[in-house]
């Protein structure tokens, strides 16, 4: 195996969160399935696939935002960056997809609107971001930088426990933790990891077979809130690291997957909306048809969205410049 000088690089991060974005759109076509499919065991396993693919997305953002903490200092820019290409966009898309049924009506629906509470991943993200962005610019010691993270996802992730969120909302944080620990001890651990890489690859397959074999009987026996916060969390670290270790086999020109990760925000913003609220409404016609308008208007949008956003920023930093 040719020797690592990282876990991910740029263009494996974006088909990472390729990955992860197609794994969340499967899952929420879950309905289409079950009309196409009509086989309960396989619908409900690929329902089960957008908690994988947000592991992604939190495994790469953690490890992303550390290798940029390295690079550039945390001030006021760093996290002026993260909004503008994370809260901004969501802020435009979610506001229109508001307006759209029919606007906000009370505080409340503000608080909901602007804190991102109806789009999970957007609000934990959100708040992982300020954390990230407090401790790194207070803290300069790895050690306790990883440690006060790992504190505050635990934290938050056992108030949703006690606050009755779905097990979707926190048994994903833990790759946030993985990938902020792979990046601040990249060296060391990649010396670790690149040992016994095939056994290592076997072993992690034959442990995805125990995650799979779990997830698959909990559809008949739902399972104590413990059993299930263990085996969630256990089943995301395990996801979690076969993939930094699989990502090294991803070949860096994958523009199809790296396409999507490029778009991933907007997709993941756009996908449900347009099939539930739009194409779903159109009851005559084809299920199938229905998927595939979905998916392309989903992936249309998205990419007319990244587009304008692309052309806003280079205007204003155009200016800026001047």
């Amino acid at each position: 195996m040719k020797e690592r000088t990282c876990f991910f690089t740029k263009e494996q991060s974006l088909a990472l969160r390729g990955i992860g974005i197609v794994l969340v759109i499967l899952s929420h076509y879950a309905p289409w399935y079950a009309d196409v499919l009509q086989n309960e065991a396989l619908v409900y396993g690929m329902s089960r696939l957008g908690v994988y693919g947000v592991d992604l997305f939190l495994l790469v953002s953690g490890y992303g935002l550390v290798k940029s903490a390295h690079r550039n200092p945390v001030d006021g820019r760093f996290i002026q960056n993260r909004m503008k290409n994370t809260y901004l966009p969501y802020l435009c898309i979610a506001g229109g997809i508001e307006i759209a049924a029919g606007g906000i009506q009370s505080a409340r629906g503000w608080y909901k609107f602007l804190t991102g509470y109806d789009y999970w991943f957007i609000r934990n993200i959100l708040i992982f971001y300020a954390a990230f962005f407090c401790v790194f610019w207070l803290v300069k010691k790895r050690w306790l930088r990883t440690v006060l993270m790992a504190c505050i996802v635990f934290a938050y992730s056992w108030w949703l426990v006690q606050a009755g969120r779905s097990n979707f909302w926190y048994v994903s944080n833990i790759a946030f933790v993985i990938g902020i620990m792979l990046a601040e001890y990249e060296e060391k651990l990649l010396k670790a990891l690149d040992f016994g890489y095939i056994w290592q690859m076997l072993i992690g397959a034959l442990l995805l077979g125990w995650v799979v074999k779990s997830g698959m009987e909990a559809r008949l026996a739902i399972p104590e809130i413990s059993a299930k916060i263990k085996c969630g969390v256990a089943a995301s670290g395990i996801w979690s690291v076969f993939c930094v270790q699989a990502a090294h086999l991803l070949p860096e020109r994958t523009s199809f997957l790296q396409a999507l990760g490029r778009l991933s925000l907007e997709l993941y913003l756009l996908h449900t909306f347009l099939y539930y609220r739009v194409v779903n409404q159109w009851t005559q016609m084809n299920r199938g048809l229905q998927a595939l308008l979905a998916l392309a208007a989903t992936y249309a949008g998205a990419w007319l969205i990244n587009w304008i956003f692309g052309k806003l920023w280079s205007g204003v930093d155009a200016l800026i410049k001047r």
